[in-house]
């Protein structure tokens, strides 16, 4: 077989026309600073380098486009890129992935290196179909493998029938709690009716489902891998924290973080109890996927803890606020498609400094520069002081 794939011919038109205009667009960019009437050299600062990564970017694009190929001939696979060309012999590959974008060749051998082919070659289809029909599928091998591991792991169960049915049940309860999980995370970001029971619900979701995690005993997965069958809380850990962590930053204004940083460090230290103590999954730590997991645990923990506390301090707060009066100093909004909007108001109470403060577009809109304006200021459930401008 001798034949040659290259990237299709709709996108080769599309990436030598857009790509080309991108590189003007932001040349531009980084000429602009220079060019105009008020010189800003913080701006040229920014928009310089932002403008030649861009740029060589578009130029890597265009050579891309000209230059990556596959050829398949006399038993061998090139690979062939802007700087490089990989060559694999038939018989020296493993098998064949197929990722979101790309499709990879995986030598037996680490010291070889593997080639990846575009979705977005010509002929893909016919490509693909010929790796099935001369290697193994190797995402195809790892659900094998990985049901086979299941099926024979006594941990989940003292016979197969066992072990299926807990995979099963798993499987179906995972399900279930990552799409509550998503139904809460959304109306409680958009839907905020109850909000009270709805802040209980996102921080009650990941506890259970880290619960659950444990219970099972590795069968359910707190990473969400691609192709893998093992069933995943993924949704559940990150789409409440995340809504939790959104509403403490949009609801109100901290006043002193200072109390803050003990119940942080106790409510992450105990969800990394609950993922790691005792845990039965062995993490490979010469694999960079492994810290990918740690730094996404991490993000999660994050966002709980503080989303969890902050919104637990004022939402639960029974605390009777103090009101102070203040004026309205200046005025602003941010530029860009989401806009915010800032009230620069004198000193108030505690508040010895002038400060920006961010309030609702209505608000923005309903005041002007010397109108005055009421702080609602409160202790917070834990002590962390908060204040609102209502008025």
């Amino acid at each position: 077989m001798h034949k040659v794939f290259t990237l299709a011919k709709g996108w080769k038109i599309f990436s030598w026309i857009f790509l080309p205009l991108l590189m003007g667009l932001f040349i531009w960019l980084g000429i602009w600073p220079f060019v105009k009437e008020d010189f800003n050299l913080t701006l040229a600062l920014v928009l310089s380098p932002f403008s030649a990564v861009l740029t060589l970017l578009m130029v890597y694009g265009l050579l891309d486009t000209a230059r990556s190929k596959l050829i398949i001939k006399n038993n061998q696979i090139f690979g062939v890129g802007v700087f490089t060309t990989k060559v694999l012999d038939v018989k020296d590959i493993k098998g064949f992935k197929i990722g979101e974008n790309y499709l990879y060749y995986i030598p037996k051998t680490k010291h070889q290196k593997k080639i990846k082919v575009s979705k977005y070659f010509g002929n893909f289809e016919y490509l693909k179909a010929w790796s099935e029909r001369q290697f193994v599928n190797l995402d195809k091998q790892a659900k094998v493998d990985e049901k086979r591991q299941i099926f024979e792991n006594k941990a989940f169960g003292n016979s197969k029938e066992q072990r299926k049915q807990t995979y099963f049940s798993a499987k179906k309860i995972t399900k279930i709690l990552n799409t509550i999980s998503w139904i809460v995370a959304l109306s409680t970001m958009f839907f905020p009716y109850y909000l009270q029971l709805q802040i209980i619900a996102c921080g009650t979701l990941p506890i259970l489902g880290l619960i659950l995690y444990r219970y099972h005993k590795g069968l359910i997965r707190l990473d969400e891998k691609p192709n893998s069958i093992y069933p995943n809380i993924t949704s559940t850990l990150f789409m409440p924290s995340c809504v939790l962590l959104i509403r403490a930053l949009s609801d109100i204004t901290v006043f002193d973080y200072t109390a803050l940083w003990e119940p942080f460090l106790i409510v992450i230290l105990t969800l990394a109890l609950l993922i790691f103590m005792g845990s039965t999954i062995k993490y490979n730590f010469k694999k960079w996927q492994t810290y990918g997991i740690f730094a996404g645990l991490l993000v999660f923990a994050s966002m709980y803890s503080f989303g969890i506390i902050m919104t637990t301090n004022f939402i639960f707060d029974t605390s009777k606020p103090q009101v102070y009066q203040t004026k309205v100093l200046d005025k602003r909004m941010s530029s860009g498609k989401n806009r915010s909007f800032y009230l620069t108001l004198e000193k108030w109470g505690p508040q010895t400094e002038i400060d920006d403060v961010s309030v609702p577009k209505a608000m923005y809109h309903g005041k002007e520069i010397g109108d005055s304006a009421v702080i609602y200021f409160n202790q917070g459930l834990y002590q962390i002081p908060y204040y609102m401008v209502l008025e």
